[in-house]
């Protein structure tokens, strides 16, 4: 139910925003990132790998779909950031998704 609720969405698109902004240079920093504020531990080799092949499948996904990756980061009230790429977002967004769907992120006590 959480994963395509507009509220997860949008929740998922502010954690993409921060992983751009906040998480670092690289994919993995961004990962790395998300994932400690999520899950309040490091991603394991094969977790950041599987989110890492997320991120460049969903990017090229995004890329030549512009209205797709719109659709997807107009869910919620909150605005989008503008300044940010539409296919780098949508696609940092799906792998924020994935993160915050996780069984442990959603009964973190």
């Amino acid at each position: 139910m959480t994963l395509n609720d507009p509220q997860y969405v949008e929740a998922a698109r502010k954690l993409a925003e921060r992983m751009i902004r906040e998480g670092g240079a690289t994919p993995a920093e961004r990962v790395q990132f998300a994932f400690r504020l999520a899950a309040a531990r490091a991603p394991g080799d094969r977790e950041l790998a599987m989110l890492l092949d997320l991120f460049a499948k969903a990017k090229t996904r995004y890329l030549p779909q512009r209205e797709e990756a719109l659709k997807l980061l107009g869910a919620g009230e909150a605005k989008r950031d503008e300044a940010l790429d539409i296919a780098e977002l949508a696609a940092w967004t799906m792998v924020a998704s994935t993160i915050l769907n996780l069984d442990e992120t959603i009964t973190k006590g």
